[in-house]
């Protein structure tokens, strides 16, 4: 024993980078507060906890978003980007550029998880926590320089959604998602791992930065290697943002999650994983570009119309969304098939809308589901929504005509702005896709838009006063009615917090969409390498 305490005190210590803590802020934010949710709901009364947890948790976001905002300052000056942590994190404008979104999307949807998760008090606070948790991980991804540490976001992301998805005890439908996402999110985690080992097989570091100059200043003599792991890193991050053909998951796992889970996973794990694919490609593998630019070309052009083509004989509106952030993802790869400045300012632009147009969404939909006293809403529930509910109606429409790219609206400009950006790269074959696949989604779009607007037929009618009559044939009459009216009044004033939330969303697709100019030309300040 004492010659191995002497071998151990003989050897040279251990050197650890230093750390820049302020560089990491945002993401040592989210974990820091998601242990101290977990400590200060333990003590607090049970019957506050969930107050507690929701003011917590939207505390947390708060201060990693005015944190990301003073690096995004920090980062106009002169010097400011760098990499940090020996080389493993990137502290540039592209970074804090997805540090704004994620501290957004995690505040938005704690706002509308208050009312429209179905949890107890003790679950409320694992919600929190898990989201915390989850956008840390998507921030670690979007700031990596490094693919294990890309590969340890990745895994805090979905591991945490894989949990989120399942979280209301009573939704067995939700249950059976987890499963089925867990199992593939393990299968695509695999393959992005063992790419992760052939790039470093091939090139002898995992560091982008040193992969970038490797390739940059080396003649491969060989480089299937290189290529097969380029391709399952593909694999890997395109499972994450639903590309096809890696999007089978995508519509089970939308319907069974509840409501304001599948929108935090519609935005943060799409945008975490374009922030990746971004980062890697432009970053790493940009002397390849002539190998992996086509790949990306045709996973574009058939990521948008499976998505439009599928979309259109969907019943369920969860389904429907489903499919339209498919076609949406292959918009947003138009941007990185680009290859050029203006398409990946293009890509971020859209990224942010899309981001804050489908938490709105998700949102508005658990609201109806509210409203309706049903879990999933069937495209026809949507029938007379105005009359029943007047601001969910026009919220729901706008949100939607948003992701039909309706001038006016974020949306417009976001797919206007992708399509040119490929114009202008002269890919003129997938663009003419592109405009096919936005006509076929009208079709779909406008299906769900009008819907609220249409009368309920008399056969619903009919079929809605014979389950009053037989639900309240306890009571008589007007007793009855009386009843139904506290049940909906009550309804609706418990989706205080989710009704900023959704009043939010519609506020800055309409607003944004007039007025675009601030975000365009921060989105086209945030590029990589150009």
């Amino acid at each position: 024993m004492s010659f191995l305490i002497a071998q151990v005190a003989s050897t040279t210590p251990l050197k650890f980078p230093p750390i820049e803590y302020s560089a990491i802020a945002p993401e040592l934010i989210m974990v820091v507060g998601a242990i101290a949710v977990l400590l200060v709901s333990s003590l607090v009364p049970r019957h506050i906890s969930k107050a507690v947890s929701i003011t917590l948790g939207s505390l947390v976001a708060l201060v990693s978003l005015a944190d990301s905002i003073y690096l995004a300052f920090q980062s106009g000056s002169p010097g400011a980007d760098k990499a940090v942590l020996a080389g493993a994190v990137a502290l540039d404008k592209f970074a804090v550029f997805f540090y704004v979104l994620f501290s957004i999307v995690a505040l938005l949807t704690l706002l509308a998880g208050r009312e429209l998760m179905n949890l107890d008090r003790g679950r409320i606070t694992e919600f929190v926590i898990l989201v915390l948790l989850s956008t840390s991980g998507a921030m670690l991804m979007a700031s990596a320089l490094d693919l294990i540490v890309l590969f340890l976001g990745l895994e805090i992301l979905s591991i945490s959604l894989y949990v989120l998805v399942a979280m209301e005890s009573d939704n067995d439908r939700g249950r059976e998602s987890s499963i089925k996402y867990f199992m593939l999110g393990g299968f695509s985690s695999a393959i992005f791992l063992y790419g992760v080992a052939l790039v470093y097989g091939a090139t002898g570091s995992t560091n982008l930065g040193q992969i970038f100059t490797f390739l940059a200043n080396n003649l491969l003599k060989s480089n299937g290697v290189l290529l097969a792991g380029m391709g399952m890193i593909l694999v890997g991050l395109g499972f994450k943002i639903s590309a096809v053909p890696f999007h089978f998951w995508a519509p089970d796992v939308y319907q069974g999650a509840p409501s304001p889970v599948t929108g935090f996973m519609a935005a943060t794990a799409k945008a975490a994983g374009f922030a990746a694919l971004l980062r890697v490609f432009y970053s790493g593998f940009i002397p390849f570009q002539s190998d992996w630019v086509p790949l990306i070309g045709v996973i574009a052009g058939f990521t948008m119309l499976v998505g439009a083509v599928l979309a259109v004989v969907q019943t369920d509106v969860k389904r429907t969304l489903a499919y339209s952030s498919i076609n949406q993802a292959g918009f947003i790869l138009l941007g990185l098939y680009a290859a050029s400045a203006r398409g990946v300012g293009a890509s971020l632009y859209f990224l942010i809308t899309y981001s804050v147009v489908i938490v709105g969404a998700f949102a508005t939909v658990g609201a109806i589901e509210k409203v309706l006293g049903k879990s999933g809403v069937q495209i026809e529930d949507l029938r007379g929504l105005s009359k029943k509910a007047p601001f969910l109606a026009f919220s729901f429409v706008t949100l939607i005509l948003a992701q039909a790219g309706a001038p006016f609206t974020t949306g417009f400009l976001a797919k206007f702005n992708v399509v040119l950006a490929a114009v202008s790269s002269k890919h003129y074959p997938v663009a003419l896709i592109a405009m096919i696949s936005a006509a076929i989604a009208v079709f779909f779009y406008l299906r769900m838009a009008l819907m609220p607007f249409r009368s309920v037929s008399v056969g619903a009618e009919s079929s809605a006063e014979g389950g009053m009559s037989l639900e309240d044939s306890q009571y008589g009459g007007d007793s009855a009615v009386m009843v139904k009216e506290e049940i909906s009044i009550d309804a609706k004033s418990k989706l205080d917090s989710a009704t900023v939330v959704i009043a939010a969303a519609v506020i800055v697709t309409i607003g944004l969409g007039i007025w675009a100019g601030p975000l365009i030309s921060i989105a086209n300040r945030a590029v990589l390498l150009f």
